[in-house]
């Protein structure tokens, strides 16, 4: 879909949701970065959110359940990656969603695809990969215990 030069902000706003959800930040963003007026942004979003095309509380969701389902996050990246799309989250609001025990299932699964030993000597290793990936410090707890275990 190519934009035409008579294009308005309504209409700009459905094609860019129409490839893929944005959040009102997003959009916002957006049509501000192609040269349109706060009121006409404000008039635009308005309706797409009284016809229910942007929903900031669908998306986070959405994304939340789309980054558990891709295991490559803990529960600070999915956070962070929320806040960097504008969405208001907390890590309580994560968690409701992603446990320690599925988090700590998903770094196991991470550090098993990297084929690293559990054994002392990696530990460093190991906690740098799920430190640099957003996992809580409970899963780095477990990882200790478990390094430690395999003395």
């Amino acid at each position: 879909m190519k934009m035409t030069k008579n294009e308005g902000p309504l209409a700009t706003a459905v094609r860019l949701l129409a490839r893929r959800d944005h959040s009102e930040y997003e959009l916002r963003a957006k049509l501000k970065q192609r040269g349109f007026s706060m009121t006409e942004i404000d008039m635009a979003l308005d309706r797409i959110k009284n016809e229910n095309y942007l929903d900031d509380e669908r998306l986070k969701i959405h994304m939340i359940e789309k980054l558990i389902r891709e295991q490559r996050a803990g529960l600070h990246a999915i956070v962070g990656k929320l806040r960097l799309m504008g969405l208001p989250v907390s890590t309580e609001t994560v968690r409701e969603y992603l446990s320690v025990e599925t988090e700590w299932e998903l770094a196991q699964n991470l550090l098993e695809k990297q084929r690293i030993d559990f054994d002392p000597e990696n530990y460093p290793r190991l906690v740098r990969i799920l430190n640099n990936r957003g996992f809580s410090r409970p899963i780095l707890n477990r990882l200790t215990e478990k390094c430690l275990k395999h003395q």
